[in-house]
């Protein structure tokens, strides 16, 4: 497994904002953070941090991708991600339309089948695409 450099090891940011969605990467603000960050990027995961809302969760670093395309090039205002985190193990949902997200609790089973099925889907966006 290729190892990350450390300027490219980034926090994702969501800014739920009245009527908008917007998404931005950011360098970690301490050593602590680009810790957590290096040992994520080790199992494939990176960090979602949702602002104006109380959730944050751990994703396939593909995801920031996926959530993209969704978003925006599939004209979708629905998308779907796995929150990772030891704690979370639950369905995030954001809904760019209407401006809103929600973690949704899984079963250890439904966990694991959705994980499988969305490390699948996440290996078209191994490498991002510019449309």
């Amino acid at each position: 497994m290729k190892k990350a450099d450390d300027s490219t090891l980034k926090l994702v940011v969501l800014y739920l904002n009245g009527d908008s969605l917007t998404l931005q990467r950011v360098a970690p603000s301490n050593k602590d953070e680009l810790i957590e960050l290096r040992e994520l990027d080790n199992q494939e995961l990176t960090k979602f941090l949702v602002i104006d809302s109380s959730i944050s969760f751990v994703a396939h670093k593909c995801a920031v991708y996926k959530l993209i395309d969704d978003l925006s090039n599939n004209n979708s205002d629905l998308t779907d991600i796995i929150d990772r985190s030891q704690q979370g193990q639950s369905l995030v949902q954001i809904n760019a339309s209407n401006i809103w997200l929600r973690k949704s609790a899984l079963t250890p089973e439904q966990f694991q089948k959705l994980v499988r099925e969305e490390d699948l889907l996440l290996e078209n966006y191994k490498e991002p695409r510019l449309k």
